[in-house]
Formats: C-alpha cells, sequence, structure tokens
C-alpha cells in the first residue's frame, strides 16, 4: 500500500475531476435504490387493483430515476477518463524525468527492456486498475450498506439469508485473491524478459541474418513466450474462479429467499412487491460484493506495477554534485593517481587496477588495447560518468567529485563508437541543421 500512497501522489492535479466522479457515484446509488421501493409500491397497489394512476405514477418516476442514474453514470464516466489518463500521463513523465536523471550505475541496475515495460505496461496496468476499480470500489461499499439497510426495513428475518452467505462469498474471494496476488509479479517479470529478447533480436537483426542464427533466436523466444504463457495461464486459473463463486451463493441465496419468501407471502406476513423489491436489494449486495472483489484482483495486479513504478521513481542517482561544486575548468590537463575500477562492488576482479596517468593540456595520446581491455571505462572516468572505486581522477588539476556534473560534462566531448540517429520529423532536421550553422559560424 506504500507503494500505491507513493505513486498516487501524481494524481493531484486531477484531484477536482475524482472528487466528481466519486460525488457522481453517489448520486447514482441513491437513484438505484429510489427504484426497488417504487416498484414494491407499483406491485402491491397498482397492479392487484388495476389502478392505472398508481402505476403510470410510479412507473413514471422509476424511468425518471433510471435516466437521472444514466446520466449521472455518464458524467462519472467522462470525470473518472478524465482523471485516470492525467494521471498515467504524470505518472509516464515522472518516470521518464526519474531515468534522465539516472547515472551509468543505476541504468546498470535496469535492463533497457525492464524500463520500458515499467513505463508502458506498467503504467497501463495502473491506468485500467484506475478506470475499471474506481467505480466499483466508491459503489460498492455504498450499495452494500444501502442495501443491507433497506433489505432489514422490508424483512428483518429475510435478511439473515444473505448475511449468512454473504461473509462465505467474501471468504471465496478473499482466498482467490491471495493466491493471484503474487502471481502477478511473476507475471510482469516475464513480461519485461520477452521485451528483452525482442529488443535485443531486433536491435541485432543483420547479424542474426548474416550467421544464420534465425532458428536460434526463434528457439530463445520461444522459451520467454512460453515463460509468459504459462504465469499468465497460472495467473488467471485462480482469477476465473471469481464468477463461478459468485454464480453459486447468488443463486443459493435466491433459492433460499424465494423459499422462506414464498412462505411469508403464504401465511401474510409479506407481500408480493415486498418479495421483489427484497430480491433486487440482495442482488444489489450481492453485487456489490462481487465488484469488490473484482478490485482487490485489480489492486492485487497493480501492486506488483506500482512497486516497479516505485522503484524506479525512487532509485537514487549514484552520482551527485558537492557541496560547493567548482563551476570552471581551467585547461584540459588530465590525471590519473592510482585510480582503481570496477561496474559491481561485489565484482572479484577491478577493470581497471592502480592507473596512473598524466595527460598535458593540448597534448594527443592514443590508448591502445584489444577488445574488453577497458579503454572505454578508462574515458568514461574522465567526464565522471562512473566513479572510481579508490584513487583520484583529476581535470585541471581539480578532482572530478569537485566539480559540478552538467559543467564537467559540457567540458568533455566525447565521440561514441557507435552513431546513435534519433528519430525526428525533416522540419526538426531542418532546424538542427541550420541551428548547427549558426553555432559554427559564430
Amino acid at each position: 500500500m506504500q507503494d500505491l500512497r507513493k505513486i498516487f501522489r501524481y494524481a493531484r492535479p486531477y484531484r477536482r475531476d475524482l472528487f466528481a466522479a466519486v460525488g457522481l457515484i453517489f448520486i447514482e446509488c441513491i437513484f438505484e435504490m429510489v427504484i426497488p421501493v417504487l416498484m414494491s409500491t407499483l406491485v402491491d397497489d397498482g397492479v392487484p387493483t388495476h389502478n392505472m394512476t398508481v402505476i403510470f405514477r410510479q412507473g413514471g418516476l422509476m424511468i425518471l430515476c433510471a435516466v437521472l442514474a444514466l446520466i449521472t453514470g455518464l458524467l462519472y464516466a467522462r470525470y473518472a477518463a478524465r482523471f485516470a489518463n492525467g494521471f498515467a500521463a504524470e505518472l509516464r513523465m515522472a518516470e521518464y524525468a526519474a531515468v534522465q536523471k539516472f547515472d551509468f550505475a543505476n541504468l546498470d541496475r535496469f535492463s533497457d527492456a525492464s524500463l520500458v515495460t515499467r513505463m508502458t505496461t506498467d503504467v497501463t496496468v495502473m491506468l485500467n486498475a484506475v478506470n475499471a476499480g474506481l467505480r466499483p470500489l466508491v459503489r460498492s461499499p455504498v450499495m452494500l450498506c444501502m442495501g443491507l439497510a433497506m433489505a432489514c426495513v422490508l424483512s428483518p428475518r429475510l435478511t439473515i439469508v444473505f448475511l449468512v452467505t454473504t461473509p462465505i462469498l467474501a471468504a471465496v474471494l478473499a482466498w482467490i485473491v491471495t493466491k493471484v496476488g503474487p502471481l502477478y509479479g511473476r507475471q510482469q517479470s516475464a513480461v519485461d524478459h520477452l521485451n528483452g529478447r525482442i529488443q535485443e533480436s531486433l536491435t541485432a537483426i543483420r547479424a542474426i541474418k548474416a550467421f544464420v542464427r534465425g532458428d536460434y533466436e526463434n528457439a530463445q523466444f520461444d522459451t520467454v513466450n512460453t515463460e509468459l504463457s504459462d504465469a499468465s495461464t497460472e495467473t488467471f486459473r485462480y482469477a476465473v474462479l471469481n464468477l463461478p463463486a459468485f454464480q453459486t451463493v447468488m443463486y443459493t441465496a435466491i433459492v433460499c429467499i424465494l423459499w422462506f419468501g414464498g412462505k411469508y407471502i403464504l401465511v401474510g406476513t409479506m407481500s408480493v412487491g415486498q418479495l421483489t423489491a427484497f430480491l433486487s436489494y440482495v442482488l444489489q449486495v450481492l453485487n456489490s460484493v462481487m465488484m469488490f472483489s473484482g478490485v482487490f484482483l485489480q489492486m492485487s495486479r497493480s501492486l506488483a506495477s506500482a512497486r516497479r513504478i516505485r522503484e524506479v521513481l525512487t532509485e537514487t542517482p549514484d552520482l551527485a554534485n558537492a557541496a560547493a561544486p567548482v563551476d570552471t575548468i581551467r585547461d584540459g590537463q588530465i590525471d590519473f593517481d592510482h585510480v582503481s575500477f570496477k561496474y559491481n562492488a561485489k565484482a572479484e576482479k577491478n577493470a581497471l587496477s592502480d592507473i596512473t596517468l598524466h595527460i598535458p593540456a593540448g597534448a594527443t595520446v592514443g590508448i591502445i588495447g584489444g577488445t574488453g581491455s577497458a579503454k572505454s571505462s578508462l574515458v568514461q572516468l574522465i567526464p565522471r560518468l562512473y566513479d572510481a572505486e579508490s584513487g583520484t581522477v583529476r581535470v585541471g588539476g581539480v578532482d572530478v567529485r569537485d566539480y559540478n556534473l552538467d559543467v564537467l560534462r559540457r567540458e568533455v566531448s566525447m565521440v561514441l563508437q557507435k552513431n546513435v540517429l534519433f528519430s525526428g520529423s525533416y522540419q526538426s532536421y531542418n532546424e538542427r541543421v541550420i541551428g548547427l550553422s549558426k553555432h559554427c559560424l559564430s
């Protein structure tokens, strides 16, 4: 629940829409609760005596309540959609902004596929949970309390029937939720693995075709695809028990109420209209419990997604500016003083060990080594993309940890081995070219 509280802070700009949606649900419930009372009067006073005045009056009032409930339901849908989609947009933006602040060490802890899933699938899960869960989450307790109160007013003795059946249904649904909850986390992890395999295959598609590795990649994809299929199958094997459990309890309650209610009608302690209204309230109570169980199923899945989203939002960048950062770089002199570095603190060996190096300002130095000999690792320590495990890296005679990160990285230029072409429109491309030309001319 702490994860949900953390991420629902991003829904604050849309609180008015939320309050409007909740208020409309209350109004809709009131209109729906009035209909069975009107129907009871119609059945008891209008139908037996063929009193058309009562029939038309009560029928008109029922139609009016139904229309008003429909209007409030449509208005609720508008405000709920605005709240849910606005919340999801804020959540995606917050995650994306958090990722932009990550250092390389932070990115090493999350795979690319996992970050994509957390910003798309997991946010969509939260969006669906709000869309599908807000209405029953508010409506179910209201309908449950109102339905029980009205049923007690009509027949306290018959109320005992669903006071017995409702806890049974609640217990069964609670068992389903406890079984399904942990499985949703496994399902989302399987989605990560599937996205990772797809991303890797598409990125290296030319190499796969050049080395005729299509069959091997198919086998690898089949493994992760089967993992997701098995996780989803096991999850929904328990989730689908929701409806049969509800129907069993509901029909059992209806049969019992009709049995005992029929006896009460025969002895004259209950009217047909009262029994009809009572059945309506019973169905509303049971439906509210059923909807509430659906909310818990959605919440079980959303908790897994909320935890994954929260991990991104609360991830603290490994590198931070000094208390009083240096904002100017004197010159391009670079010094490595007994520097050692490894990517993971638990790694057995260092990528760089006891490196001492002096590069004067304006000098040209070539660093030569085989693949995997940590040439890039050495260079990445200069703009402080990583911090050294031990030793000191200096630029312009100042420890890189004392510089303002933005200033240091703006002054240290890097040309990467692999070119990256960002997508954009033709117009944005022209704007970039014109802007670069003006910068070069100036």
